[in-house]
């Protein structure tokens, strides 16, 4: 920390080489490894259980809670805040889409196709299928969510390790570990895409 309480934040690269390190650690020390995957027999009771749940437990809730969200997905997506035509049509939105969609943009795909869009069929289809098609479309996509979580939960757990050394005294700290944590999430995308 410097004398202007300005706390350094790692480059995504930096950080991605910390996950790596702390995920070599988490394999090497069976009892810190443990401590992490079982939590602490004692201490703070905020921090007593495991830092993260189990791969099996982590897919189960995300499977669970879409399923528990599923009225109110329906809800909100029928019933949304904002006119979804007239947000995908805003200038912002469409330079975010021609950053990661360049070649469609090229052939002005998308702006034709958005003009098309009828927004009364698109809720009134949204409506006709109802909250289930949300939830099972989750639900059946349980042993592809279970792997992906399987896959995630080591760099994840070694992330959070990493994240819950980090200072928390000030609201500086806490940024910088905010800012940490999102690089650390972004590393271990790059990382999941071959990056």
């Amino acid at each position: 920390m410097s004398e202007a309480n300005v706390f350094e934040v790692p480059s995504i690269a930096e950080i991605a080489a910390r996950i790596a390190a702390e995920m070599e650690h988490i394999e090497e020390d069976e009892e810190y490894r443990q401590e992490l995957l079982e939590g602490r027999p004692s201490g703070n009771p905020i921090s007593l259980g495991p830092r993260l749940p189990s791969p099996e437990t982590w897919a189960t809730e995300q499977i669970d809670g879409a399923a528990a969200k599923a009225e109110k997905w329906l809800k909100n997506t029928t019933h949304p805040r904002k006119n979804f035509k007239e947000e995908a049509l805003r200038p912002e939105a469409q330079e975010r889409y021609k950053n990661s969609m360049r070649k469609v943009i090229e052939e002005d795909r998308h702006a034709g196709g958005m003009e098309l869009v009828d927004e009364s069929e698109t809720m009134a289809i949204i409506e006709a299928r109802g909250s289930g098609c949300y939830s099972s479309g989750v639900r059946d996509r349980k042993a592809k969510i279970a792997r992906r979580v399987k896959e995630l939960h080591p760099m994840r757990l070694a992330l959070c390790s990493e994240i819950d050394k980090m200072d928390t005294s000030t609201d500086a700290a806490r940024e910088a570990k905010m800012i940490t944590n999102k690089r650390g999430l972004q590393a271990i995308g790059k990382a999941r895409r071959g990056g």
